[in-house]
């Protein structure tokens, strides 16, 4: 049982959990509260689609696995699970179970909110989780983007799901147009801090398994411009994401949101200062694997802000 536990990879999706239960309570419940009315996604519903979400990563986790038996015995031989404490029948077996699984909740929410196009959104999702572990793993960036743009979905889909719930209700839709737009903005600032903290983290990632993946004639970026070059792209995004961080800190003093201003001030630009620090000077395959730990540690400061709107108001 232990084995499943880590093939499943449970701190990430503890992540991913915890994510989508704040947006909905701290941010979409709050604002609107303001509006007098509650998520129309029901509880129940918002269960299954947290859920689905947390069944299609897994399964993602898993098929991940499968198709770098391999490149891992190098890059990581101590992780291997497959092929020696679950044997490769059964992890396909377990892939299929998880993301069939997703999908379907995902199409009975789709015909819940009666907008069944929304259910594409996951076959869509395990798409290009098979892709990216079958080839674009292997590509300058385009699996890199893939996942990080993966990342930022799992905020977005909840987002997604209430507007269409809330069109079920034209009264209040209409009631809660302000707080909607309100809403959309963070959600696409929180959606962008989530892809390019996993865009950090997926580069760094490759750096750090280059030895590994050199080897079966993948054309990472690292492979592809070299080392230097991978880590210079690293230091640029983590300055973007300062940036970014910084205008949207100037947008929350200017509305009076300054507890959020503070919390980020000290508890995520100050983890991106370091992690810029600690990437400048990053050299070893280890300082790799530090600064990819210390992408998701940001990630979850990143994330616990949002308690912060939910305290505010």
């Amino acid at each position: 049982m232990s084995a499943y536990l880590k093939i499943l990879r449970l701190p990430n999706l503890g992540i991913i959990v915890l994510t989508q239960y704040l947006l909905r309570i701290c941010i979409i419940g709050t604002y609107f509260g303001f509006g007098g009315v509650s998520p129309a996604l029901s509880e129940f519903n918002f269960s299954l689609l947290v859920l689905s979400t947390v069944l299609i990563a897994a399964g993602g986790y898993v098929i991940n696995d499968i198709f770098d038996i391999e490149i891992d015995k190098i890059n990581k031989p101590d992780k291997v699970l497959i092929n020696k404490t679950i044997s490769l029948s059964k992890a396909y077996r377990l892939y299929y179970g998880l993301t069939i699984a997703g999908t379907l909740i995902g199409f009975y929410l789709a015909f819940a909110v009666q907008y069944f196009l929304l259910g594409f959104i996951f076959v869509a999702t395990v798409l290009l989780l098979w892709f990216y572990s079958s080839k674009y793993q292997k590509t300058v960036l385009w699996g890199n983007i893939f996942i990080s743009g993966l990342s930022a979905m799992v905020i977005i889909i909840v987002w997604l799901f209430e507007l269409y719930a809330l069109r079920a209700d034209i009264l209040t839709y209409t009631e809660v147009m302000k707080q909607i737009r309100v809403v959309s903005i963070l959600v696409a600032a929180y959606g962008l801090f989530a892809f390019l903290v996993s865009m950090i983290r997926e580069v760094a990632k490759d750096i750090e398994d280059r030895d590994g993946d050199k080897s079966a004639a993948y054309k990472t970026l690292p492979i592809t411009v070299g080392t230097k070059k991978a880590k210079l792209l690293i230091n640029v995004l983590i300055v973007i994401s300062i940036l970014f961080l910084a205008f949207a800190q100037y947008q929350l003093y200017v509305k009076g949101i300054v507890l959020v201003f503070w919390y980020l001030l000290v508890a995520v630009q100050t983890l991106f200062l370091f992690l810029l620090y600690n990437s400048v000077k990053a050299e070893s395959k280890e300082d790799f694997h530090f600064l990819s730990n210390a992408c998701k540690i940001i990630m979850v400061a990143g994330i616990l802000s949002m308690q912060l709107f939910y305290v505010s108001f």
